[in-house]
């Protein structure tokens, strides 16, 4: 049987290095905490998280629902950014998750065909005893959809903002990313990363896949002299 498209989705953005334990939580624990309580089913059915780039949404929303998948629970992680061009239609039927994980929801706004979409499925997934998890790059007072049925239903939720980690917890994130790869990351190569590249950690961990994939190929460990030259750094 051919995969239908939410399957696809999942299959095709799943990251099978993003996991719950790995995250850094620093300013964000209670956000955390609440996470938490919503993955073992208990407290409000709906959560949103929201933050600037490299705040840890995305990591959050997704690493949740592949804790949620390793048993029997339904769960599924949409990333809109992902998605967008095919159409709302890959929301049709996700009601039928029992943990539901929508990212980058910000970027439906304006189109009123995905934010009819997305209030359809919010009362659908409510209504089924679902629970939703969404996450956002603007607040819900700043996002301003069309639909004002749809700003207040996201309005209602438990909803947390997400702030920048401090350089030192951006150290930690970096090492434990790479420990998971099986990779050890000195502290004065952490360290070198993040004066030299700035502190953005979604660009971080983008320019961690190419030094990690550059290791693996060169059978080389991290250090600042290698580092510096897969980078074409001075």
């Amino acid at each position: 049987m051919p995969l239908s498209l939410p399957q696809l989705t999942l299959a095709l953005f799943d990251d099978a290095h993003v996991d719950l334990k790995d995250f850094v939580a620093g300013p964000n624990q209670l956000a955390v905490n609440a996470l938490s309580v919503w993955l073992a089913g208990d407290g409000p059915w709906f959560l949103m998280f929201w933050g600037g780039s490299g705040s840890g949404k995305s990591h959050l929303t997704q690493a949740a629902v592949r804790a949620i998948g390793r048993g029997n629970t339904r769960a599924m992680y949409v990333p809109l950014a992902e998605v967008l061009e095919f159409g709302p239609a890959v929301l049709d039927d996700l009601e039928s998750m029992d943990f539901l994980s929508i990212d980058d929801i910000h970027l439906a706004a304006g189109d009123a065909h995905w934010e009819q979409a997305l209030f359809n499925l919010y009362n659908r997934t409510h209504a089924a005893g679902g629970r939703l998890l969404i996450a956002s790059a603007i607040g819900p007072r700043g996002l301003n959809f069309a639909l004002p049925d749809l700003n207040s239903r996201l309005s209602a939720g438990l909803i947390y903002q997400l702030v920048d980690l401090n350089d030192t917890e951006k150290q930690t994130v970096m090492q434990r990313r790479a420990a998971s790869r099986g990779l050890s990351m000195p502290d004065n190569v952490a360290r070198y990363l993040i004066r030299r590249l700035g502190r953005d950690m979604r660009e971080i961990t983008h320019i961690f896949e190419c030094i990690d994939a550059a290791s693996l190929s060169a059978g080389r460990e991290l250090t600042i002299p290698f580092v510096r030259d897969v980078l074409g750094l001075n």
